[in-house]
């Protein structure tokens, strides 16, 4: 195995984990078990990190949901800096809460980012009074926030117009907070089959359309690296506006799944092998070239969240 030195730098902007797993049992040992896949990379690899469920579910409900789960981050990241960096999720349903967990996180935890924004589950809308009220916090704190998109749709399951219904309230908290950094949470992806309609087309057919040039103050993640739409995205996106953001999640394990397993997929089914190996090798095949995977790979990530020394 190589020596972290060795390796890719690679920063992931886009992980959720919890220290409660499905089955509702607390994990005692989430730091070393996430660390492990960690040093198991074939990168190396640093981590973006934000709650997963239980928490989630619960802030939809329960204020105090988000001070519990934003600390479980807080607890992981201040017992590896350098590896593991903190996101911070709210619900601006409670806005004074919000702020006062956007407070502690920002000026007292050293958290990078705010999100993942998830209004979908949450019951709020990005274009509102109070959604502009905790983005504008966020930019007083200097911190991108990150919007989630839909993926795809599994058109086995209906009609869903989800994606562009939250590409569009996306759009109007962007018009309305200008100044705000944006992360276009897994915008480029597809699933693990045909069976997956991806939107990605879709929300590059917008920002081509709608913008004389592409936003300086959008940030696309990619999340599944062998979607066909990733050849566009490498070609009109600027390169300093890509990010590997790819949703991995603890929620099998541990030992958690290898790094590169997709959402949602179980490794042995994933439909390439695991790794950051394939995640270049894809890049490659849509015309990256070695300044550009530098940039996905940690460079544009180490800028937005103003890191130093990776």
């Amino acid at each position: 195995m190589k020596d972290r030195a060795e390796k890719l730098p690679w920063l992931d902007t886009h992980i959720h984990v919890s220290d409660i797993g499905p089955d509702g049992r607390q994990r005692q040992h989430l730091l070393a078990d996430l660390l492990d896949v960690l040093d198991r990379c074939d990168a190396d690899l640093r981590l973006v990190i934000s709650c997963d469920f239980p928490y989630i579910s619960n802030m939809k409900s329960d204020p105090e949901a988000m001070w519990a789960g934003n600390r479980m981050i807080y607890d992981l990241v201040r017992q590896a800096p350098g590896r593991l960096f903190g996101s911070c999720t709210v619900n601006p349903n409670f806005l004074d809460e919000s702020l006062r967990v956007m407070d502690a996180c920002f000026t007292e935890w050293g958290f990078v980012q705010l999100g993942e924004m998830l209004p979908y589950m949450m019951s709020y809308s990005m274009d509102s009074d109070a959604t502009e009220q905790v983005v504008r916090q966020a930019v007083r704190y200097s911190v991108p926030i990150q919007v989630h998109l839909g993926t795809y749709w599994v058109y086995k399951a209906g009609p869903s117009g989800a994606g562009m219904v939250q590409m569009e309230d996306f759009l109007g908290i962007a018009n309305r907070v200008p100044e705000a950094k944006y992360v276009l949470a897994h915008a480029i992806g597809c699933g693990p089959s045909a069976e997956y309609v991806s939107w990605a087309d879709w929300y590059l057919d917008v920002l081509v359309g709608m913008f004389p040039r592409f936003p300086d103050n959008f940030w696309v993640e990619i999340r599944d690296f062998q979607c066909p739409a990733l050849k566009r995205a490498v070609a009109q996106v600027p390169t300093e506006r890509l990010l590997a953001g790819t949703d991995w999640t603890t929620r099998i394990g541990p030992p958690f799944q290898s790094y590169g397993t997709m959402f949602g997929v179980e490794e042995a089914d994933n439909p390439f092998p695991p790794g950051v190996g394939a995640m270049v090798a894809f890049l490659r095949q849509a015309g990256a070239d070695e300044d550009t995977i530098a940039h996905v790979a940690y460079e544009n990530a180490q800028q937005l969240y103003g890191l130093k020394g990776i």
